[in-house]
């Protein structure tokens, strides 16, 4: 019997969507069971991303089906553009390759960030481990001691590459506040930032997690080592109750849009997701893992011992919703806010 070139065609596409049929076809339990998962993650080791990565790595399998290993691997470069580029390029999104990263990749692409080559509303979102409140630090013998210091005398500041929060976020505050930081870059992530403030080589940070510290520098703390001078947040910590937020800086409504809109990303400050394109039911099974993780004591009281704050988690369908609105900001608003971090 002859076959056409069409014909053959149409067999090649039948047997390519049985075999996708009957890949498809296990369940999760089915395709996890005996698999690893690379959990990559958005900067150094011995950060707080890293921190909140391996707490990740040491209980998730516990609730996802299948019980896969977890396999942490450090993929550092861009405050995470570098990791959320090769999660959205990959052909391999079969559920076995995920990663955490800052809050920051969700809104990369709408600022248009130099580099990004991948869409944030098109990543399969988990979740969020944590809501984190940004701060802005000075060293206990830096000049600038409070809060209006920050608008009278200038504070030299380490920063990472040009996309961290440590750069972006004091750079949007001097163009929009009109603070007076000085930002030193070229630091290798959020490790490398403490040891130069201890050493002397700078007098603060601009931008980082209070969690971090909290986790990795509790001394800075207990010790009264640091000034806090800012919440770098949409909503102040408890424990930081005398100091003020970005937003109560605001000097008028469209200033407050914008100051919205770039800290935003605070609200999922630990998100975790996967490339575009997995299997439904395999992320659901993820997004289920991760509900009921993030609400386990033992996974609570391992995150106690270390230190780790766990504030307002959000499911991947809250972190996939926060996304979308604020993909659809006025883009008078997005404009102002891209421009306002980029500018040096």
């Amino acid at each position: 019997m002859h076959i056409t070139n069409h014909g053959k065609y149409v067999v090649a596409l039948c047997l390519s969507l049985i075999s996708s049929s009957c890949a498809y076809g296990e369940t999760p339990a089915e395709f996890y069971k005996g698999k690893n998962i690379r959990l990559f993650i958005s900067h150094p080791a011995g950060g707080g991303y890293d921190t909140y990565a391996r707490l990740l790595a040491r209980h998730f399998s516990t609730f996802l089906d299948g019980h896969p290993n977890i396999i942490p691997q450090n993929m550092p470069g861009a405050a995470g553009i570098v990791m959320a580029n090769n999660m959205g390029a990959q052909q391999t999104n079969d559920g076995t390759m995920i990663g955490l990263g800052p809050g920051s990749i969700a809104v990369a692409d709408l600022f248009k960030l130099p580099n990004v080559r991948y869409s944030a509303q098109q990543l399969s979102w988990i979740g969020s481990m944590n809501a984190d409140v940004g701060v802005t630090i000075s060293w206990m013998t830096s000049e600038v001691k409070s809060t209006a210091d920050l608008f009278k005398k200038e504070l030299i500041t380490g920063g990472s590459g040009a996309t961290d929060n440590s750069v972006r976020f004091p750079t949007a505050l001097n163009n929009i506040l009109g603070t007076k930081f000085k930002v030193i870059p070229g630091y290798a992530g959020s490790s490398a930032l403490t040891l130069a403030l201890e050493r002397g080589e700078t007098a603060g940070i601009g931008g980082i997690n209070y969690s971090s510290i909290v986790a990795n520098k509790p001394d800075w703390l207990t010790d009264k080592k640091i000034n806090i001078l800012l919440q770098i947040s949409l909503r102040g910590h408890p424990d930081l109750r005398d100091v003020p937020t970005v937003l109560d800086m605001a000097k008028d409504d469209e200033q407050r849009q914008v100051l919205e809109l770039i800290f935003s990303q605070t609200e999922m400050a630990r998100v975790v997701f996967g490339p575009p394109g997995m299997p439904e039911d395999r992320l659901l099974a993820m997004q289920s893992a991760f509900d009921r993780m993030i609400k386990d004591k033992g996974f609570l009281a391992d995150a106690e011992r270390a230190q780790i704050e766990i504030n307002n988690p959000m499911s991947g369908d809250e972190v996939r919703k926060l996304v979308a609105r604020l993909q659809l900001s006025k883009p008078a608003i997005v404009k102002r806010a891209a421009e306002a971090i980029s500018e040096q």
